[in-house]
């Protein structure tokens, strides 16, 4: 039997407290924001280049868009790249508050008049891979920000459906030196 086969709840749900708290976990959830972020600015541009050609074009909310939604979610980057920072000198909490405000996102864009017609006047490709981005910044930050504060009802961070896929092997790079699974099972 593998070890990872042994991996009982109690140790998984330890060891992906450690993941979600750890200083490099925390730089893939900054990453993904920094790649959702470029992501926005390439569908924008495309349709920048689409009005270009096609000055007509119906723009729904884009110049919202262009003066207040890019602005925030740059505005939201910059916060969680200082965030970082501040987690790598041993005080993650701002970090897990801008977590929150990104799963706080569609509340902003419903605000904005959501994430407008304009993207549908542009390739698919741009928008999936925005939301793809936007789902994946979210998915991790919402793992640091309930890990951080406390907030993981009964057995929720061991559902994959809300964490994202769980991997065992890898949660056993978060035992400490000299620790073994039944240490913390």
């Amino acid at each position: 039997m593998a070890l990872c086969d042994l991996m009982n709840k109690i140790a998984k749900k330890e060891l992906l407290a450690r993941k979600f708290t750890c200083i490099e976990y925390m730089t893939e959830y900054v990453e993904c924001f920094n790649k959702m972020i470029d992501s926005l600015l390439i569908g924008m541009g495309a349709f920048q280049q689409l009005q270009q050609q096609n000055p007509t074009i119906e723009a729904h909310n884009f110049s919202a868009w262009e003066s207040r939604g890019l602005p925030n979610l740059e505005g939201d980057r910059a916060y969680a790249i200082d965030a970082l920072k501040k987690a790598k000198t041993g005080d993650p909490s701002y970090l897990s508050s801008s977590a929150a405000s990104l799963r706080g996102i569609s509340k902003d864009v419903d605000n904005i008049g959501g994430f407008g017609e304009w993207w549908q006047r542009l390739d698919k490709k741009y928008e999936d891979d925005f939301l793809l981005k936007l789902k994946q910044a979210k998915k991790i930050g919402s793992n640091i920000d309930y890990t951080i504060c406390g907030d993981w009802l009964d057995d929720e961070i061991l559902d994959e459906e809300i964490t994202g896929s769980i991997d065992e092997t890898e949660l056993l790079n978060y035992l400490k030196s000299n620790e073994n699974l039944d240490d913390i099972s």
